[in-house]
């Protein structure tokens, strides 16, 4: 007999036993799939008070094969206590999901629990960016503690020693929280980046908005200065959390209108200086005081614009020699926006003079600086210190202003070339010469 044909004999006598044991192995695999099922309520309940979330949402879905076949016969019950474990399981992730004090990951972890249970995670996407979105308020810059930050920043007494660690102030807190809590949303949520740019430049926006108001109040560069550093702070912080909404950019324009403002802002309230200071010579030659009234009203204008002038430019080279990353990129469009306001300034004070002289202009004004004279008699007095004025303004404020400007003032050239330079100094010597002429004639 052949080794091949003993070998088919052995197969055939062992077959009956092989077949056997088979059986008997499908059999025990079966039983212990019984088992599980039986067992698996109590298993969920261990894992709900160990916190083993991860665990049992692995043996519920291992589970739902079984469940789905024969739920419905043999474990209905298996199934409607495993089913009433999974509903505190849920309720327990939405918790952790939603908590502050967990960390990201735990965070994270229990998103994608949810998932895995046909949880429809959407619907605490939504809530939680709602949620990210009401705290965009809380985050809003207060004005009258900036400003008293600012005054505190500014006084030596109060300054401290300067090795010593500055809290973080409540603001700045309150935006690190707002930074990790979008961190946490992006990890949770990887498909957020659009919703949480919006939501990130609306932060910026906010902020600008506020500043443009602050502005609308007469401040000082350094008072400028201190919000902008601390938006500009928000700013890097909610970048190295989200830099696909490219923050940096973003608040780049948003400064640009608001520094322009500034500046514009400064040459108003110059001007209303000027506008004072004569309307105070013009209402004591109403009441008839003595004719010295115009000699101090003469001085204290000529202090008005040069003084004025002097100050503002030392006001803005702050905002100029100052680091912060928002300004060093707007440094050439402040410098042309400075000599385009000193032009624009000048011309908005001949306007002025030809008010106040009682001869009309036919540019457009601000009507607040010459309340209670339109239709009054105009005082001869007046009219000389205007000349006198315009003179000084010729021969004395703009060669000074022009000197400092260049000392100063270095860059610029942004304005496009079809405009013009901002700043022609000879060009207003040439209409203040002509207006101190025509004033002089008016007196005489």
């Amino acid at each position: 007999m052949s080794v091949q044909s003993r070998s088919d004999g052995v197969n055939t006598s062992l077959f009956e036993k092989r077949e056997h044991i088979e059986k008997l192995h499908r059999t025990r695999n079966l039983l212990r799939k019984v088992q599980f099922i039986y067992d698996l309520p109590a298993r969920l309940g261990k894992c709900i008070k160990s916190e083993a979330y991860a665990d049992a949402v692995r043996y519920y879905t291992g589970a739902m094969p079984i469940f789905k076949a024969y739920g419905d016969s043999s474990f209905q019950d298996c199934k409607r206590a495993s089913e009433e474990a999974v509903t505190i399981i849920i309720k327990n992730l939405q918790g952790k999901l939603f908590s502050d004090s967990e960390s990201i990951q735990a965070r994270a972890e229990a998103a994608v629990l949810l998932k895995q249970l046909n949880f429809p995670v959407d619907s605490l996407q939504a809530k939680l960016l709602e949620k990210l979105e009401q705290s965009l308020e809380e985050l809003q810059l207060k004005m009258e503690e900036v400003a008293n930050a600012s005054a505190d920043s500014n006084d030596p007494s109060k300054q401290g020693n300067i090795s010593e660690a500055v809290p973080p102030t409540a603001h700045e807190t309150s935006v690190r929280e707002f930074a990790e809590a979008v961190r946490a949303y992006r990890v949770i949520f990887p498909d957020s980046d659009e919703q949480l740019t919006k939501l990130a430049q609306a932060l910026v926006t906010k902020h600008f908005e506020s500043t443009e108001q602050y502005i609308k109040n007469r401040i000082c560069a350094a008072d400028l200065l201190h919000v902008l550093g601390i938006i500009w702070k928000d700013v890097l912080l909610m970048d190295d959390v989200l830099p696909e909404a490219a923050l940096p950019d973003y608040s780049l324009e948003a400064a640009r209108v608001a520094v322009k403002q500034y500046v514009a802002n400064a040459f108003s309230h110059l001007l209303h200086d000027i506008s004072d200071a004569l309307m105070r010579a013009h209402n004591k030659q109403k009441e008839g005081v003595e004719e010295d009234s115009l000699q101090v009203a003469l001085e204290a204008s000529k202090k008005a614009v040069l003084q004025g002038s002097m100050d503002a430019l030392l006001d803005f080279r702050q905002l100029l020699d100052d680091s912060l990353g928002l300004l060093v990129k707007l440094r050439d469009l402040i410098v042309d926006w400075v000599q385009e306001g000193f032009q624009n300034f000048f011309g908005a004070l001949d306007d002025l003079f030809l008010l106040l002289s009682g001869r009309n202009s036919s540019a457009p004004h601000d009507n607040s600086l010459t309340d209670g004279t339109q239709g009054e008699k105009v005082f001869a007095g007046l009219v000389l210190v205007l000349a006198q004025l315009s003179l000084f303004v010729e021969q004395t404020a703009i060669p000074r202003i022009t000197e400092e400007i260049a000392a100063s003032l270095s860059g610029g050239g942004v304005r496009g070339y079809e405009y013009g330079p901002p700043f022609v100094p000879g060009e207003i010597c040439r209409i203040f010469h002509s207006a101190g002429e025509k004033l002089l004639n008016l007196v005489c």
